[in-house]
């Protein structure tokens, strides 16, 4: 029987192996949505540039006191004149700095939201790798199952000779037979979709991986301050309440200057316009600009605190979900299953010398089957355990 599956255990070794972390890195490299937030942060960037300049100023050129009966004639009355002139507008009371304070703050946001990006990406590659190779290991299980059925079923065959065994017995473990087969072959199908899942999100194909699916015991970090996503939350709320503080700068206007030459006809002289504009702030508006910006930094507050709550349990579930599957692993491994392995060995070892009895091929299968259910179990657990550790890996690290 070992000689059997000795080809499904070299079989990782003749395949290219990727660790995790190579996996993980060229995703991070290759990865689309992540060129296209890194494309976000240069303009991002740009912006902060963008925020200090002065608006362009305004050209104005033209003629005005056109007669209709005669438009070339220029000399008719003093008001006649072409003119050339530019408008201006000044920032006051430090708009651009306020603003230029936001476009840096928009910059960091956007980084984070990159960083946290990686974190989720890193996480789901995890969550997909620790699937597969849980898959292939019940998918030896039940390899491994259906061996040992076989080597039952070759048994009652054998006693069949001797009237020891049944048909019945005989076609009872092949049914048990063919429902691990089937069985394995879902997990065949289930194994190919992770495989082309896992493809999704690295644009490559990879046949094997090199890690270790080993429990053991680890203690997740609880802090959780520097998370990107935290950080993210914390910028937006100074962001809004620099909003809140350019939305009252806003009560003293920009100024508009403009300055106009006027040429006229030769019998009068020219002469020069200079004016200042500027909107009065009598209705009110930048008063409620200021109450939504303050809102919206409230809004952004309440949004951290309750996020913060949810990183700091969602850990502790996560830490709970660990440990809760090491526990419940060791109690199949080291106390269960030894009992109904050892009780296998007991009952066809009964069964192979009882020479006046028929085979109590009902109490074998019987046990054959929990042996199967409580290995399965422990892959089980497993899955738990790696779920929740790749997770983990979204939110925060391991204490080491």
């Amino acid at each position: 029987m070992k000689k059997r599956y000795l080809p499904l255990i070299l079989l990782p070794l003749l395949l290219e192996a990727a660790t995790v972390d190579e996996v993980v890195n060229q995703t991070l490299e290759n990865n689309h949505s992540l060129k296209a937030l890194e494309n976000s942060i240069e303009i991002s960037k740009q912006q902060i540039s963008l925020a200090t300049k002065w608006e362009n100023p305004i050209l104005t050129i033209g003629a005005n006191d056109l007669q209709l009966n005669d438009i070339s004639a220029r000399d008719k009355e003093p008001m006649q004149a072409q003119f050339i002139g530019i408008t201006q507008a000044f920032p006051t009371n430090g708009k651009l700095e306020l603003k230029e304070e936001i476009a840096k703050d928009d910059y960091s946001i956007s980084k984070y939201q990159l960083d946290e990006k990686r974190l989720e990406l890193k996480s789901n590659i995890y969550e997909y790798i620790y699937k597969i190779k849980l898959l292939e290991e019940r998918l030896f299980l039940y390899e491994e199952f259906k061996s040992n059925v076989k080597e039952i079923e070759k048994l009652l065959k054998n006693f069949y000779k001797y009237s020891k065994a049944s048909q019945e017995q005989i076609i009872t473990t092949q049914i048990l037979y063919d429902e691990l087969n089937l069985k394995a072959q879902q997990l065949k199908t289930f194994l190919d979709t992770s495989h082309l899942k896992l493809e999704e999100l690295t644009y490559k194909k990879f046949d094997t991986f090199e890690i270790d699916t080993n429990l053991k015991n680890i203690k997740l970090k609880k802090e959780i301050s520097s998370h990107p996503k935290i950080l993210s939350f914390d910028t937006q709320t100074k962001k809004f309440t620099t909003q809140s503080k350019l939305e009252n700068a806003k009560k003293i206007s920009d100024i508009k200057m403009n300055l106009s030459y006027f040429q006229r006809d030769d019998k009068y002289e020219d002469y020069l316009n200079f004016s200042l504009a500027f909107p009065l702030p009598i209705y009110g508006k930048e008063n409620i600009e200021v109450t939504k910006a303050k809102f919206k930094s409230a809004q952004a507050q309440n949004q951290l605190e309750d996020l913060k709550f949810k990183f700091k349990n969602q850990i502790k579930v996560l830490q709970k979900s660990i440990d809760d599957s090491i526990t419940t692993y060791n109690i199949i491994e080291k106390s269960i299953l030894p009992k109904y392995e050892s009780l296998q060995k007991i009952l066809e070892s009964n069964n192979s010398y009882s020479a006046n009895k028929k085979i109590d091929t009902n109490t074998l299968i019987k046990n054959q089957n929990e042996i199967i259910k409580y290995k399965l179990k422990a892959i089980d657990e497993k899955d738990k355990y790696f779920s929740s550790l790749a997770k983990s890996y979204y939110f925060t690290r391991i204490e080491k």
